[in-house]
């Protein structure tokens, strides 16, 4: 399948579907009911709906985001639960810098890539700045937000691919007694419910917030059901005003069915069956289980300096007994394998960060310097086999029984990083600014019974950025950061198979200017980037290496605004430019590395009705561009556009706030891949994007 570089048909209906219930604002006449909502203690709001004001995703202070030299994207509580985004997948579909990577129905977790590269699912994963694994699915119910730092983060948050990095920030007590009852139903068969508790005593001095959740979840695919279940408590006790400690302690178990779609041949045909296949035998499984614990305290020393820590852990298995095919042949015909953990996979991660911050002058020179160390490590153990499962048919497919385990392929590594950092920003007038900062970094990683593959490297990785107001409230900025990552290993058909490659470098050059307009009515931002890492790949001479570098060259964009008393929306767009440069194989050379869109494109708008006070209608749409399954551009996916269009609805009813939801998924019933494996001259897989569904729901408020 050759890629495909149009755009689709079906935009002109996206658009109109998208604007057609913006267009009825204009006939407005009075203001809506704005109805009272839970508050939770923090930053005035944007006049902007889902718009945040600041974070410390980029810096480790709380930065006003305008101020920020670097691309930052923040997805809040009121949007999360507005479209009743339940994944990480599902909240990031709104960001066009996030692409979907492989089918998230193998392990029960989706592989997503910021600006191209895949995010690191051992290093690229926090909670309020401390590391996550997220080798099962994390869950978004205690969450308010999700944060996005894009571009090399190994400032901020160590060794990690140059994409970025995905911060998940957890929901803190209220003032005031708070409680918020939800539950949903969507046309597949899931069902959902939440209960969230708050509440602040003795002044404000200690605060609690307990989520519980349950999910009884099914999919378009057949075979594909499951359940889940989580809590967690959050404490927070203010001994002084100038302390703060708190501590959190959360868990979640989760169990669904393995789900893959249809198969790609060794040649590269799609043996489409239907977007309801699931390929998977019908014992296919994972069981996958959460418990993490986190505790910090803020320590204010006067009006200038300030003492941060936070310690988490994470207990972390996934049990598993999944079905693949491979050999896959165009009339159908293909062998079953299956993956079985023997003893289930296990990581334990701990994580600590302690920083000082604050702010002094030296003659005119203003400094905000940030000074602090952080230490990480994390145990991998599990066993597992590859037993054949027998033949099968794709267009006849029979049910075989689950294989006995075969010999076990034993898993038992530890990684272990320590870095010290120190920032400082400069503020030499009113307009120019600069920020300075470095990072050391040691990683550690021992595998049990192959000494050969232990590794051990430390990196210097420095960040430069320079920042010019040239009128009020218009910021631009040029970034230079340097990023580092664990190389990883070797390939398995390498000549010197999982050898250690050693630390992987990447630099990225960023020039941007971020903006508020009309009181904070509109904002918008423009990033220009290029990003260059170095390429592992497997030579000639079949040594796999860092030979050449991967390139990204690529603008983002975004305007929101609140067009009108009634009517608000919202535009983003990323273009990207990816090739292998320089690696000395011709037939590599300026290829497009796989799972790297060219452009996506997200439109959003909110209309309120103010004939009918506490009515608002939405509407969504995504442009995706087709994506390569490989790096020889052998198969890609095509390009594909999904719309969304929903109702939110709130009054006011026995001292509570009503809030009733409905959304509808792909109106357009749009047919498409959103992501997919292939290995030619062997098998593949494809992942069906949702067809049309709509989600119901009901939240109360008291």
């Amino acid at each position: 399948m050759k890629r495909k570089q149009t755009i689709p048909l079906h935009t002109t209906k996206a658009v109109i579907f998208s604007y057609c219930l913006a267009a009825t604002s204009l006939m407005a006449q009075t203001n809506p009911t704005t109805l009272p909502s839970m508050v939770v203690v923090g930053e005035a709001a944007s006049p902007i709906l889902y718009q945040t004001q600041s974070s410390s995703a980029a810096l480790f202070s709380d930065v006003p985001l305008i101020e920020t030299p670097f691309s930052v994207s923040v997805y809040g509580e009121q949007l999360i639960e507005d479209q009743r985004a339940f994944t990480l997948k599902e909240v990031l579909e709104n960001d066009p810098s996030v692409a979907i990577q492989m089918p998230g129905g193998f392990y029960g977790t989706q592989n997503l890539a910021l600006r191209g590269f895949q995010v690191d699912n051992f290093n690229g994963y926090r909670v309020d700045g401390l590391p996550m694994i997220q080798t099962v699915s994390p869950y978004l119910d205690d969450k308010s937000r999700v944060e996005l730092l894009k571009g090399p983060a190994a400032l901020r948050f160590g060794f990690m691919p140059p994409g970025g990095a995905i911060n998940l920030v957890r929901k803190r007590p209220t003032q005031e007694f708070a409680t918020s009852l939800s539950a949903d139903i969507n046309t597949f068969g899931s069902f959902y419910s939440q209960v969230d508790a708050s509440d602040s005593s003795a002044d404000g001095k200690f605060g609690y917030r307990v989520v519980l959740a349950d999910e009884e979840y099914d999919s378009f695919y057949d075979n594909a059901d499951g359940e889940r279940r989580m809590g967690s408590i959050f404490l927070d006790w203010k001994p002084t005003e100038a302390v703060d400690i708190w501590a959190s302690f959360g868990g979640q178990k989760s169990e669904r069915n393995g789900y893959y779609g249809p198969m790609i041949t060794a040649n590269g045909k799609v043996l489409d069956t239907g977007y309801k296949t699931n390929i998977m035998q019908d014992w296919a499984f994972n069981d996958q289980e959460i418990l993490d614990a986190a505790i910090g305290a803020d320590i204010k020393f006067n009006e200038d300096w300030k003492l941060r820590t936070s310690f988490n852990y994470q207990d972390t298995s996934r049990d598993s007994a999944l079905s693949y095919p491979y050999s896959v042949a165009d009339d159908g015909s293909y062998t079953e394998g299956a993956l079985l953990t023997n003893e289930p996979f296990e990581w334990d991660s701990w994580g600590a960060h302690a920083h000082v911050e604050g702010v002094f002058d030296t003659g005119f020179l203003k400094h905000n310097v940030v000074a602090g160390s952080e230490y990480r490590t994390y145990d991998s153990y599990g066993e597992r086999s590859f037993p054949d499962v027998g033949d099968n048919d794709a267009f006849d497919p029979v049910d075989l029984p689950k294989p006995a385990p075969g010999p076990s392929r034993v898993i038992d590594a530890e990684y272990e990083e320590t870095s010290f950092f120190l920032t400082d920003t400069v503020e030499f007038t009113e307009q120019w600014s600069a920020l300075a900062g470095v990072r050391y970094g040691k990683y550690e990683n021992t595998f049990a019974g192959d000494p050969t593959s232990d590794d051990s490297v430390s990196e210097w990785s420095p960040t430069a950025a320079l920042m010019y107001e040239p009128v009020r409230n218009v910021h631009t900025y040029v970034t230079y950061a340097k990023g580092m990552q664990d190389g990883g290993f070797a390939d398995r058909t390498a000549a010197n198979a999982f050898a250690p490659l050693g630390v992987q470098e990447s630099e990225q050059w960023e020039v941007g200017v971020k903006t508020e307009q009309f009181d904070g009515r509109l904002a918008a931002e423009l990033a220009l980037f290029q990003i260059e890492q170095d390429l592992s790949i497997i030579g000639p001479d079949g040594i796999d290496a860092f030979n050449g570098l991967q390139r990204h060259r690529g603008v983002e964009l975004s305007v929101r605004g609140k067009v009108t008393d009634q009517l608000q929306a919202g535009f983003a767009a990323m273009l990207l430019d990816a090739e292998q440069v320089d690696t000395g194989i011709p037939e590599s050379d300026g290829k497009t590395p796989q799972y790297v869109p060219e452009y996506q494109v997200n439109l959003w708008s909110v209309l309120e009705i103010p004939q009918v006070p506490g009515l608002a209608l939405t509407a969504n749409v995504r442009f995706v561009d087709s994506q390569y399954l490989d790096q020889q551009e052998e198969f890609a996916t095509d390009n594909y556009t999904v719309v969304d269009l929903g109702a939110r609805y709130r009054f006011q009813a026995a001292d509570a706030d009503w809030t009733v939801r409905l959304k509808v998924e792909n109106v357009l019933d749009e047919r498409y891949y959103e992501s997919g494996e292939y290995y030619k001259g062997d098998a593949g897989y494809l992942a069906y994007g949702s067809p049309v569904a709509a989600t119901l729901s009901l939240q109360v408020d008291f």
